[in-house]
C-alpha cells in the first residue's frame, strides 16, 4: 500500500487514534513535546497502515489510554492545567455554596432575633468578599459578587495548588545512609 491507497476513512481512523492520546495529554505535557509526540505517532501509523492496514496498525498499540499514561509519565510537564482547572472550578462552586449557607444563616438568625423595620446586611469584607445580603421587614436580598476580588484569590490559589500538586506531594525515593 502507498500514501495514495489510504483513503479518507484510513486516515480519520489513524487521526482518531492520536486525537485520543493527544486529549490525555493536552494540558499535562508541555505543546512541543506533545507535539513532537503526536507527529511521531501520526507518521509511524501511517507507516504501519501502509504495511498492515489502519485497523491493524492501531490494534498494535494497544489500549490508547495506557498508551496515553505511558506517554504522560514520561512527559509529564510542570503544571497539570486540567487539574489545576478543575480544583479552581470546585474552589468557586464551594465559595458560592458557602455564601448561600452565610446568607440562609443569618436571615434565619435576623428572624429568630426578632427583626423590626429596619435592613440588617452582612459582608465579610466589604468590597472584596464574593456576597453580600440584605435582611429587611421589606423583603431579602442576595448579592452574589461573580469575579469579586476575594473570588479571583480563591480560583487563582486553588489553580496554584491543583496544577503542581504532583510534584509537591509526590513520593520520594528515601535516602538511607548506611
Amino acid at each position: 500500500m502507498n500514501q495514495e491507497a489510504l483513503t479518507k476513512k484510513d486516515r480519520m481512523r489513524i487521526e482518531l487514534a492520536v486525537r485520543k492520546i493527544d486529549w490525555e495529554l493536552d494540558g499535562r505535557v508541555p505543546r512541543a513535546k506533545k507535539r513532537q509526540v503526536l507527529n511521531e505517532l501520526r507518521a509511524n501509523l501511517t507507516e504501519a497502515a501502509q504495511q498492515v492496514g489502519p485497523e491493524q496498525a492501531v490494534q498494535q498499540l494497544g489500549d490508547l489510554n495506557t498508551l496515553a499514561k505511558s506517554y504522560l509519565e514520561l512527559y509529564r510537564g510542570r503544571f497539570d492545567v486540567r487539574a489545576g482547572a478543575f480544583w479552581a472550578v470546585i474552589a468557586y462552586f464551594a465559595v458560592q455554596l458557602l455564601g448561600l449557607a452565610l446568607f440562609l444563616a443569618f436571615r434565619a438568625g435576623v428572624a429568630a432575633g426578632g427583626a423590626h423595620g429596619a435592613s440588617y446586611s452582612f459582608e465579610l469584607w466589604p468590597g472584596f468578599g464574593p456576597f453580600a445580603g440584605k435582611v429587611g421587614a421589606g423583603g431579602n436580598t442576595f448579592e452574589v459578587l461573580i469575579g469579586s476580588p476575594a473570588d479571583v484569590l480563591i480560583v487563582v490559589i486553588a489553580f496554584a495548588i491543583g496544577s503542581t500538586y504532583r510534584r509537591i506531594f509526590a513520593r520520594r525515593p528515601s535516602q538511607t545512609s548506611r
